[in-house]
């Protein structure tokens, strides 16, 4: 006499219902983190910017100067809501690297502002930029400010944050 074979589960287990509703923790980053990881590189690429249009001969047509402002209205027209709405999404994922992903990924729609400049020209080349630049720095500021972060655990017993971490 032989046993049978143990049958599988066609669907995938779910879970409870008590572990379904029990909060997760969450990635908390306050206002100081937020404002490191966004304003401080923004501040840079206009710095970087700036410092371009005194480089002679390579701003010879103006081209560079005029994006000053423009990378100013992109950090505030799609910096600032992109960075909070990323940090809100990914408030579960415990993992840096994803907030850092997203915050790249905020920068790199800097890029498409300049065609707010006109679409003549070379300003359709000057996309990257301003982009890559943009995204590679929002990310390596959203990694800097990541001491500025907290992981705010709703099952533990301790209700208060550790001292110094700053809450939004």
């Amino acid at each position: 006499m032989t046993t049978p074979a143990p049958e599988k589960t066609t669907g995938r287990r779910r879970r409870s219902a008590a572990a379904a509703a029990a909060p997760k923790p969450q990635l908390k980053l306050g206002l100081v983190g937020w404002t490191v990881s966004w304003l401080i590189p923004t501040a840079v690429m206009g710095a970087i910017l700036l410092g371009l249009s005194f480089v002679p001969g390579l701003d010879g047509e103006g081209y560079l100067t005029p994006l000053i402002p423009l990378l100013g209205g992109a950090a505030v027209a799609i910096g600032i809501p992109g960075t909070l709405l990323v940090s809100w999404l990914l408030r579960h994922h415990l993992n840096p690297v994803t907030h850092v992903l997203g915050y790249v990924l905020v920068g790199l729609l800097y890029g498409p502002v300049v065609l707010i400049a006109g679409a003549g020209g070379l300003m359709p080349m000057l996309i990257p930029i301003i982009g890559f630049p943009a995204g590679i720095l929002l990310g390596a500021g959203r990694w800097v400010a990541q001491p500025l972060a907290s992981i705010l655990d709703p099952t533990s017993e301790d209700d208060q944050p550790a001292e110094g971490d700053s809450q939004e």
